[in-house]
């Protein structure tokens, strides 16, 4: 056909974008005024000299002088004639010409002969580029440059890398699937691979797959950055992580994305632009549970319009708030700053749209008593009654009552209920009520879990008003009886008194881990010190880690322990002045922390934390500084089934790694089957010792301890982070004498006002015992390899044949996917292990590095046998 109307071209060109246009053949467009800014394609431009008017959907470079319409465009761009054009034109359109309606429509899945949709044929083509990234040293030095270093995130978003390999898989000429992957875009009209030199994430569509790609090239000099498969921008991005959530961050480019998910920003996607979201995007998020998205755009003027533009788009269903970014963008930050900063920010959210259905929906009227409160919500109504003490557990009843029917042929039956006790500091307690609340009350999964986050609320508000959550200063220990002290003081004297600790923590049913778990005993007792200790205990999931940190819990008279599972700046800042002074502060899991991460940081190094905030005097309406104060020290004891853990944590904190064993995890198992013989008379035993504990912390009172041979001690020096180590051994020889005072000759001295001061003097029992249980955790903390990198090199070097595989190890670990893939990507990372090819499609390591053993830096420590003999010849 030679003869075109020029309406129906005009209104031809009319159904398609240019900008979008330019986009998804990969030029970045930058707004300016009402204009947009690229470099030109078509010369080597460096200034961005093409201008492009979306109000007239015109183009014009002021370098090379190439000018035109949407359809010059893509004769230009894609080298095509005319009637070529014009065709690509309708098919971008969707509108087909007569000889086009002779065969299927661009994008039916079932167009391709041979079989395959276009979802299977880019799951194979998504599959080859994961292939070939984990292949490619080039794409991951890349991605460590810009701080995106982490399997997860390359497992979870499927990223890929296009080498040219591709078409060494395809038969040499022709055939169906190379018309296919033409046809689709993966292969262009000169046979090359689109996406050549680039990083390569797959677009999703919830119901019909794989039905994009995005490329990112590596080439810092190349035109051309951000590819997309030819046609309108189709899928989303990291779609498989949005299921069931609640809010959304969205992101300007897939890197930015990468970069808030790596921060802790979950879940994320991105729009690739700031034109707005895409179809498929769009049309996802109205159909999802998702009520508000948190806009991560660049702090510049296309950003600002960005933002704009979302706001015209989802502003009727969404509550959009813009996160406050200083100038670059998340992957910027995350390069300059690292991800806590990154996170850091999350926090400061500038709402751009209220919430439809206006900011009271589903908010519960509380009312509240001396012995609980209520909550009731539109249809559903809890009487819920905190049950005492309040600084270990959390623990309440629920009474639920759901008014009316929950479905029209339930008007006969009577008001579903629901009743049920919980522990809102235990995931595994609070999962159940879920389930049990969702099931009982015919409640959808999202309400029922913004029920439970309101409860959960409102019981620390509870709490605190009544002094339960402060309640380490109002809430008074028990008045001993002589009967009390007489036991305390015996087991405080006892010669074996460590053999009775660590057969007590036995008795409670933890087994094994004889060093670890004294260790965090004395980490919990230091709070009495004037540096009291810190602790990280390290597992993975269920080996033991929170047992450990609940032992020493219950072992801490109840009014020096504060146990939380999620705390807030706020709660820490604003909490009573002495509120966690001389306490030890545990934490479920580290993530429920880290927001936290800087104000505990402060509380374990200065004791103290201020901080200056304006407020309004209600008298004269005027702002005034106020200054907050929160007295400590503190002891503190977290857990964490996190590999990495950030260097300003770990510094201050003993490293506890937990045996991981067949062995460990066959003695437990065996406690268990034990444990159900007596089960009463276990109960009442474990009461007892816990009471003994109890009592016995509470006769050591506070007290100066002086270490007389400190002088004669050495300590590891090669390692920067050993300035504030030492400090912790010789906290721990303090805490050792702590533990046996009433073993001690107490001693005076005049102050310099006068005054008598108390001490008493560390001997070298305290230090054996210090260097007994620090030299395995100073080994550990100071190695250059993780304790499962030198457990999986043991494992290694046992493989005869020199070479060995993924699956051979997984064979003799019986390790975990992910936990297996973490610790060789580390071991290859750190040139122990090296990749010797392929054999077929299995890859192939051999020990490049066979011993890790390194100079230890117990070595450095005067072994107590040595201070006995220095101390002998010092008279």
């Amino acid at each position: 056909m030679n003869d075109y109307n020029r309406a129906d071209l005009e209104h031809l060109k009319s159904q398609v974008d240019l900008a979008e246009l330019m986009r998804s053949s990969g030029l970045e467009l930058k707004a300016v005024g009402k204009n947009l800014l690229a470099c030109c394609p078509w010369h080597d431009d460096k200034e961005a000299s093409l201008v492009v008017n979306p109000a007239k959907q015109l183009y014009n470079c002021f370098g090379c002088e190439a000018k035109g319409d949407v359809l010059s465009f893509l004769q230009a761009q894609e080298k095509l004639t005319f009637p070529e054009a014009v065709q690509r034109l309708k098919d971008l359109s969707g509108e087909t010409s007569s000889t086009a309606a002779e065969k299927p429509a661009r994008g039916d899945p079932d167009r391709f002969r041979g079989g395959l949709t276009r979802d299977q044929l880019l799951e194979k083509v998504s599959k080859h580029y994961q292939e070939a990234f984990e292949r490619s040293s080039e794409a991951k030095d890349y991605l460590k440059s810009r701080k995106l270093w982490d399997l997860d995130l390359y497992e979870g978003f499927r990223v890929g890398y296009c080498d040219g390999s591709l078409l060494k898989t395809l038969p040499p000429k022709g055939g169906p699937i190379r018309e296919a992957l033409t046809e689709i875009g993966i292969l262009n009209a000169k046979g090359r691979e689109h996406f050549l030199g680039c990083l390569v994430a797959p677009l999703s569509h919830p119901n019909q797959g794989m039905v994009g790609m995005y490329g990112r090239r590596l080439n810092p000099k190349a035109k051309v950055r951000h590819m997309f498969l030819p046609g309108p921008k189709r899928g989303i991005f990291g779609v498989q992580n949005l299921e069931g959530a609640e809010h959304l961050y969205l992101a300007e480019g897939v890197l930015d994305a990468m970069s808030l998910w790596l921060a802790g920003l979950r879940p994320v996607s991105c729009v690739h632009g700031t034109s707005g979201v895409t179809p498929d995007l769009e049309q996802f998020l109205r159909k999802s549970s998702v009520r508000e998205l948190r806009v991560c755009f660049d702090s510049d003027r296309a950003g600002t319009d960005g933002v704009e533009r979302l706001c015209e788009q989802l502003g009727d269903r969404f509550k959009i708030s813009k996160v406050l970014l200083p100038a670059g963008d998340p992957n910027d930050i995350l390069t300059r700053e690292g991800p806590e900063v990154l996170r850091s920010f999350a926090k400061c959210l500038q709402p751009v749209t209220e919430e439809p259905g206006g900011p009271d929906e589903e908010l519960p009227i509380t009312e509240t008593t001396d012995r609980g409160f209520s909550l009731a919500f539109p249809d559903v109504r809890y009487e819920v009654t905190p049950r005492p003490p309040y600084t270990g557990r959390l623990k309440i009843v629920i009474r639920g009552e759901r008014d009316g029917p929950t479905q029209p042929s339930e008007r006969a039956q009577p008001k579903p209920k629901f009743l049920d006790r919980c522990d809102l500091v235990s995931s595994r307690s609070r999962s159940e009520t879920l389930r049990g609340m969702s099931q009982q009350l015919s409640l959808e999964r999202e309400r029922t879990e913004h029920h439970l986050r309101e409860i959960l609320d409102t019981t620390e508000e509870w709490v605190a008003a009544i002094g339960g959550a402060t309640g380490p200063k109002d809430a008074e220990p028990p008045e001993l009886t002589d009967a009390d002290k007489a036991e305390a003081l015996e087991f405080l004297t006892a010669p074996d008194l460590v053999s009775r600790l660590q057969a007590d923590m036995e008795a409670l049913g933890y087994i094994g881990e004889e060093r670890g778990k004294l260790l965090l005993y004395m980490v919990g007792l230091s709070r009495k010190l004037e540096n009291p200790l810190s602790a990280i205990v390290r597992s993975q999931s269920g080996a033991g880690k929170s047992g450990m940190a609940h032992l020493i819990a219950s072992m801490t008279p109840p009014e020096d322990v504060v146990h939380y599972s999620r705390l807030s700046p706020q709660a820490l800042v604003y909490a009573k002045k002495d509120a966690y002074k001389r306490k030890l502060l545990t934490m479920e899991e580290r993530v429920g922390s880290e927001s936290s991460d800087y104000y505990i940081r402060i509380m374990q190094s200065a004791h103290v934390l201020r901080q200056a905030v304006p407020v309004q005097d209600p008298v004269t309406g005027r702002m005034e500084t106020q200054e907050f104060e929160v007295e400590g020290p503190i002891a503190y004891i977290e857990t964490t089934t996190e590999s990495y853990i950030n260097q300003e944590n770990a510094n201050r904190c003993f490293e506890i790694y937990l045996d991981e064993s067949q062995d460990q995890t066959q003695r437990i198992q065996e406690r268990q089957r034990v444990s159900r013989e007596a089960i009463r008379l276990e109960k009442v035993s474990s009461q007892a010792i816990r009471t003994r504990h109890h009592n016995a912390q509470r006769m050591l009172e506070l007290v100066h301890i002086v270490i007389p041979y400190v002088r004669l001690l050495t300590f590891p020096t090669k390692w920067l982070r050993t300035r504030r180590d030492n400090e912790r051994f010789l906290c721990l020889i303090e805490a050792s004498a702590l533990l046996h005072q009433h073993q001690r000759v107490e001693k005076t001295v005049n102050g310099p006002q006068g005054e008598v001061i108390r001490y008493i003097e560390a001997n070298l029992d305290d230090y054996r015992l210090a260097y007994e249980l620090a030299k395995d955790v100073l080994r550990d903390t100071l190695h250059e390899l993780s304790v499962s990198a030198r457990d999986l090199l043991e494992v290694a070097k046992t493989f005869d044949c020199g070479a060995f595989t993924r699956r051979q190890l997984r064979n003799k670990t019986r390790w975990p996917q992910r936990r297996l893939l973490s610790t060789l990507n580390e071991l290859v990372e750190m040139e122990y292990l090296g990749a010797v090819g392929q054999q077929g499609a299995t890859y192939q390591y051999t020990v490049v590095l066979e011993n890790s053993e390194q100079p230890s830096p117990v070595r450095d420590l005067v072994h107590p046998d040595e201070l006995a003999k220095k101390l002998a010849d010092s008279g």
